[in-house]
């Protein structure tokens, strides 16, 4: 279990690091004094491995379990009307709270103290029928200056995880709504399949209940907005949510995709037309030119709490449209890293 790993990771990185780094202090201290400090170096080294080890069989078996129940009550969440309305006020408490910590982390910035931040983002790409719109190695590098982004502007480090595309999945995923539609969506039905895939996600249960840590899932999807693809390129529903959609040609270069030999078929219009396809894939997806690199770092900013676009110009990352740059406002930095998404661990 990933949390276990990172638990187990932390006590390698500074528990074992720092008795290792008294081991070698030990050889400057005179004899018998070296002698008998390497001897204590030594057992407590062989008591943290011993105790690490412990900690992780444990950890998993609590992860297992934890996991387990939350799936049962996540199932209920899924309930459309019902669901989302009882999530919605879980994430509201938790929102409150978060940021209520998150002015302790903000008053020590001010006096000097940065401490990094973790986020982990799961992508899922969706297919049309058995097609994907796109695979990991052509969201590699929209992620990575995603990662690079949050971390140079906010000192929050992404932690990234790549899922295999969704088969089949229902035509109304494909199409995401904004606004007043995004809403109405995430009550109905489209809300049911969306929790249920977090259900899938099965280490993210028990976090996604509780509403504090849990990672945020990007979906690559067809077409964001009803009003054609290329009209809005990205959505999120803010801290409501715990997912964004981005549309795949907004993220995506299909022509350095080609010429690299991972193709990308086109994009299937909807309502279907008398045409087999849109455009051509060896023609330039001009939003991935305007802004691509910005998008997905947009809407996972709109679900750590920044839910408009206001006071945002030119060279701002929230900026509402034509996105130039990845600047956030110090207000901006400490709203998103005070969202119950991201932590210390």
């Amino acid at each position: 279990m990933k949390v276990c790993r990172d638990v187990e990771e932390w006590i390698q990185e500074n528990v074992e690091q720092e008795v290792e780094q008294q081991e070698e202090r030990c050889k400057d201290w005179p004899w018998p004094l070296s002698w008998l400090c390497s001897i204590v170096t030594f057992i407590v080294k062989i008591v943290v491995v011993v105790v690490t080890k412990v900690i992780r069989v444990v950890c998993e078996i609590v992860n297992v379990i934890a996991n387990a129940i939350a799936a049962l009550f996540n199932l209920v969440l899924a309930i459309p009307i019902l669901g989302p309305a009882i999530k919605a006020l879980i994430r509201v408490f938790t929102a409150v709270l978060s940021y209520f910590v998150g002015l302790v982390d903000g008053l020590g910035r001010l006096i000097g103290i940065r401490i990094t931040k973790h986020l982990r983002v799961h992508v899922i790409p969706l297919c049309e029928g058995v097609v994907p719109l796109a695979n990991e190695e052509h969201l590699a590098a929209a992620m990575t200056e995603t990662a690079r982004i949050l971390y140079a502007r906010a000192q929050i480090r992404v932690h990234v995880t790549f899922h295999e595309p969704i088969l089949n999945p229902p035509e109304n995923a494909l199409r995401i709504g904004t606004g007043v539609d995004l809403i109405a969506d995430e009550a109905w039905l489209k809300g049911s399949w969306h929790q249920l895939q977090t259900i899938k996600l099965f280490e993210a249960n028990f976090w996604s209940l509780i509403g504090l840590g849990q990672p945020v899932i990007v979906y690559v999807v067809r077409e964001v907005g009803y009003d054609g693809p290329g009209t809005v390129v990205g959505a999120s529903g803010g801290f409501f949510t715990d997912w964004v959609a981005v549309e795949r040609d907004s993220v995506v270069d299909r022509v350095a995709a080609n010429a690299a030999g991972m193709a990308l078929t086109p994009i299937t219009p909807f309502p279907p037309t008398v045409q087999s396809s849109t455009v051509p894939p060896s023609t330039p997806n001009v939003l991935y030119f305007s802004n691509g690199k910005y998008v997905i770092a947009h809407e996972i900013c709109h679900s750590l709490g920044l839910l408009g676009h206001a006071n945002s110009g030119a060279g701002d990352l929230m900026a509402a449209s034509n996105i130039s740059g990845d600047s956030l406002s110090p207000f901006q930095v400490g709203v998103v890293r005070s969202s119950a998404h991201v932590t210390f661990v």
